[in-house]
This record gives structure tokens, C-alpha cells and sequence, in this order.
């Protein structure tokens, strides 16, 4: 998506996809929260431009993250083999 790209109302897209509301404003506080979209009150959410400088990440954010993923890959029952 473009920078200053509308995106659509957490209703619409729940319903879109059916998926419940609070997932995806979730999904949209997340991204907001990351710097990916903004949202100002009467003029929607809309894509952010992309930062100027590489953001610095949390290694043990994405340790967890990481850990968490690979816990409930395998928990689906994946092995190393899968890709």
C-alpha cells in the first residue's frame, strides 16, 4: 500500500474477513504502535510513510517473539523439515 493510503474502518475489515472487531483493531493498534499506520480522529487510518532511519529493534523482543512462534509451530505440529 502507498503512503497516505486509506485504510478501511475496523468494522468494514472485520467484516470483509470475517473476523471479530476487536482482532482487528488489535491488528490496528499494533501497526500504529510499529509506526506503519496513523490514525487521527475524522480523517480514518492511513498508511505512514516509511521511517528515514532503520528502526532499531528490541533483540529481546524478537527473541520472544521468536520463541513464541516457533512454540506454537510445533505445538500445529511442525517439525524442522517444514517450510
Amino acid at each position: 500500500m502507498a503512503e497516505g493510503e486509506r485504510l478501511p474502518t475496523v468494522r468494514q475489515l472485520a467484516a470483509d474477513l470475517s473476523l471479530a472487531p476487536g482482532t482487528v483493531a488489535r491488528a490496528y493498534r499494533e501497526l500504529e504502535g510499529s509506526e506503519l499506520i496513523r490514525t487521527h480522529r475524522g480523517g480514518g487510518t492511513r498508511v505512514a510513510a516509511l521511517p528515514s532511519e532503520p528502526h532499531a529493534h528490541d533483540a529481546d523482543q524478537l527473541t520472544t517473539l521468536a520463541r513464541d512462534f516457533t512454540s506454537a509451530a510445533r505445538a500445529l505440529g511442525a517439525d524442522t523439515e517444514d517450510s
